[in-house]
């Protein structure tokens, strides 16, 4: 038995190849690309087909169906069978060449491959967070240009004609008179946007609700403080159109609406109150998390994406409030287009009232709930500074900025119990406001309307060129603020406003909650 011959070197590696050339006949492969073929051979762990893969090539079906029998981890050069050419175009038989060990695995053309092939896989072993997921309802990145339009048609095939008489034909004019035509124009525009408001709350469960969840975007808590109980406003929505639509299939014109809107209005005060109170801790949850690049990344895709015409998640989120504030103008508009003996006449005014209530009690919810946003933001430099008339409040009469003596703006909010003059700050990320001096309680609060140029030397505002204000030097818009209480060390404020419009904004706050007077040093709590 012949002992296992030793490992060759380099030297008989290339004896053996000059060996093979002489013997091959004038038509065989050149010693070159003899060679060229065991440099370019693969490691025994890879096959052809996942390295041209890696390399961004893609192997012919007949070397991927091609089984390998032999173990060619042991072959060499000299192993394959040198057959004549034939008349057919012979392919290569790249899967069976292998490496000569490991001893050209250093050469510059190895290394060269390996900087390749890193190059093209780069992308791959460090994603970016856009690449971790792919928005829900868009057709992938390869036939994205084939299938936009097919999509977009079938968006438009949702949505109802712009007006009514495209729904009726062009034989409308001879079924009904021009008053006919105007009140159901008016009827189908509250038909038409409520589908619209289904479309876009049903956009918002499908391609926010659930796949920021199921992504690991957000936590369960920030979902319920973004997206509150969307879920049954959407329920509140689609019952709505329903009835909507089935008044429609009942003939080409809808006679009466005022019923079903009276008694759909009743339901709505509970769960939209809900709603629009969350709204406020809904956005500054969004804007906190807009500082993750993840959660940022998703809502920009989406942004981008045909589906949300451009429009960002807040604008949709804040679409339910903005919709049942303008019922009371659409509902007008109908009334206003129908006849005086029209039973509809009454019912449309009652349901004018009852979403004028819900609206109203809309705005209370959202008041206290923002008023307890602001009131969580204050940050106190001493706890002499906390006023229990501050935790009491319940709403924000006024807020804006307004300028001191120094013109530093001061960011001034009047609320229902006390007046808080602040300045912004931010501390990770989350906008608070310090308390700037003592907070003025709301039974002891004095204030006074200054003449433009009256500038008074008591006040915080003096101007910026002297002790004592004129017209010329900024003395204009002026209102001064003090306490009457001797046990609370409070100073007195002389507070510019931007202009006329608004100190009088400001001037009707007070009057509010106290009798304001012109140039005198006593006022009367209302």
């Amino acid at each position: 038995m012949e002992s296992p011959p030793l490992p060759m070197d380099v030297g008989d590696i290339n004896v053996c190849l000059l060996s093979a050339k002489k013997k091959r006949s004038a038509s065989s492969p050149s010693l070159r690309e003899l060679d060229q073929m065991s440099l370019c051979s693969f490691p025994s762990s890879m096959s052809v087909a996942d390295e041209l893969s890696s390399l961004g090539e893609r192997p012919s079906s007949s070397s991927r169906k091609r089984k390998l029998d032999d173990d060619y981890d042991t072959q060499s050069v000299l192993d394959f069978s040198m057959k004549e050419p034939s008349s057919k175009r012979a392919r290569r038989p790249l899967s069976k060449v292998s490496l000569f060990g490991n001893r050209f695995k250093d050469s510059p053309l190895m290394q060269a491959k390996k900087s390749l092939k890193r190059s093209f896989s780069f992308s791959r072993e460090n994603p970016s967070p856009a690449r971790k997921y792919r928005i829900p309802g868009t057709p992938k990145e390869k036939s994205i240009v084939r299938r936009r339009s097919s999509k977009r048609s079938k968006v438009e095939k949702q949505h109802l004609p712009s007006n009514w008489v495209d729904v009726i034909g062009p034989d409308v004019g001879e079924k009904f008179s021009k008053e006919q035509i105007k009140r159901q124009e008016a009827i189908y525009s509250i038909i038409r946007t409520e589908s619209e408001l289904v479309e876009d709350l049903k956009m918002i469960i499908n391609i926010f609700y659930h796949p920021l969840l199921r992504l690991r975007l957000i936590t369960e808590e920030e979902h319920c403080k973004i997206f509150g109980n969307i879920q049954t406003i959407l329920a509140l929505h689609e019952e709505m159109f329903s009835k909507f639509e089935e008044l429609r299939s009942q003939s080409d014109s809808v006679d009466s609406i005022g019923q079903l809107l009276l008694d759909w209005s009743l339901t709505l005060s509970g769960p939209y109150s809900q709603y629009c109170a969350n709204l406020v801790v809904a956005k500054q949850t969004l804007e906190t998390k807009r500082q993750e690049p993840a959660f940022e990344d998703f809502l920009q895709r989406c942004l981008q994406s045909d589906f949300s015409r451009k429009i960002d998640l807040w604008t949709f989120l804040d679409s339910p409030r903005t919709r049942i504030m303008k019922y009371p103008i659409l509902l007008k508009e109908v009334k206003k287009k129908t006849a005086r003996d029209h039973q509809d006449q009454e019912l449309l005014e009652q349901a004018v009232s009852s979403f004028d209530g819900v609206i109203k009690n809309i705005d209370h919810c959202a008041g206290v709930a923002k008023c307890r946003d602001i009131i969580n933001r204050l940050d106190y430099l001493h706890d002499d500074q906390r006023c229990p008339a501050i935790d009491e409040s319940q709403f924000i009469l006024c807020s804006g900025v307004l300028k001191n003596k120094n013109n530093s703006k001061l960011h001034v909010f009047l609320l229902d119990k006390a007046l808080v003059l602040t300045r912004p700050s931010s501390r990770t990320g989350t906008l608070l406001y310090q308390v700037w001096r003592q907070p003025i309680p709301m039974s002891s609060l004095l204030v006074e309307s200054l003449a433009d140029g009256d500038g008074r030397v008591g006040g915080s505002f003096r101007g910026t060129r002297g002790l004592k204000t004129t017209a010329n030097t900024g003395g204009k818009h002026q209102f001064k603020v003090s306490c009457s209480d001797p046990t609370v060390t409070s100073h007195a404020h002389t507070l510019q406003a931007n202009g006329d419009y608004d100190k009088k904004a400001w001037l009707d706050a007070f009057k509010t909650v106290v009798t304001v007077t012109c140039n005198s040093s006593h006022v009367t709590v209302v």
